[in-house]
Parts: structure tokens; sequence; C-alpha cells
């Protein structure tokens, strides 16, 4: 399956925020948006980086409770790695456990496109393994017994 069609059935929504604005700010979005990271593009297009709780975790590591006074720019992951949507979900998932990373954000020609996490992963892979079930389940029912 292409991440395009995974994309199709979760939907494309990217919560995303600029490079300038405050980590208090950041919280606030995560939160509405119900993400674990927000992909910073001042243009709505263009990937600049990716600001994940994590980041925000380690902020409080070296900045203490002045990190929320940070800006974007200051705490994101720079060197963020894409994947495009005509690649497989097999892709994702593989630079996702290379990588040790939990987002990836999703292009097409270049600009964002969508955006698949871990938990994406988990539940298309669960619903792959009911259909095989229910697949097998069929044949079985449905096959004649040898003697």
């Amino acid at each position: 399956m292409s991440i395009q069609a995974l994309l199709s059935a979760k939907g494309r929504f990217v919560p995303m925020i600029s490079s300038n604005v405050l980590i208090s700010d950041v919280i606030d979005k995560l939160e509405i948006d119900k993400a674990g990271a927000l992909v910073v593009t001042d243009d709505g297009h263009t990937i600049l980086g990716i600001i994940t709780e994590r980041d925000i975790a380690r902020g409080l590591k070296t900045y203490g409770r002045n990190v929320v006074d940070k800006p974007v720019a200051d705490l994101m992951s720079r060197n963020v790695r894409t994947c495009d949507m005509h690649q497989s979900v097999e892709d994702v998932l593989r630079l996702m456990d290379e990588l040790q990373i939990e987002h990836v954000p999703i292009t097409s020609n270049g600009a964002v496109y969508g955006i698949i996490n871990m938990l994406d992963l988990v539940k298309y892979r669960l619903s792959q393994l009911d259909a095989d079930a229910a697949a097998l389940r069929a044949y079985v029912m449905g096959s004649p017994m040898s003697t």
C-alpha cells in the first residue's frame, strides 16, 4: 500500500507552526491539534523542521522553565527526513525504525502533503492482520475437506 492510499483513509491534515512562534504556543497547539509533533513551516509548503514533544522535553533539560519563552527555531529538529506520497508504507516504517523517530512528514513535489506517525502505521498493520485473518477464515470455511 502506498502512503497516498493510507493518507486518503486517514486524512491529510498536517499540524503546522511557524518558526518564530514561542514554545508556550507550541504546547497549546499540540493540545488543540491532538498531535505529538508539528511541522515547522513559514509558508505552508516548505518544511523548515519539526518540533515534537520530545524536543520540548529536551529543551526543559537545557533551558529549564524558560523553555516556554524560546522560539520554535531554537528547539526544532532541522534535519527532517520525509517520504514521498508514492512510497510504500513499509518504506516509512523502515525509516522510522532506522532513525528511531515517530513522525514522518509526507511530501509531494517537495511540498508538505501529509504526516504519518507510528500510531497510523500500527492501525494500518492491525487492519492488514484482520483482513488476512478474515480471508483465511473464509478460505477454510469455504473449501471442501479432503479425505
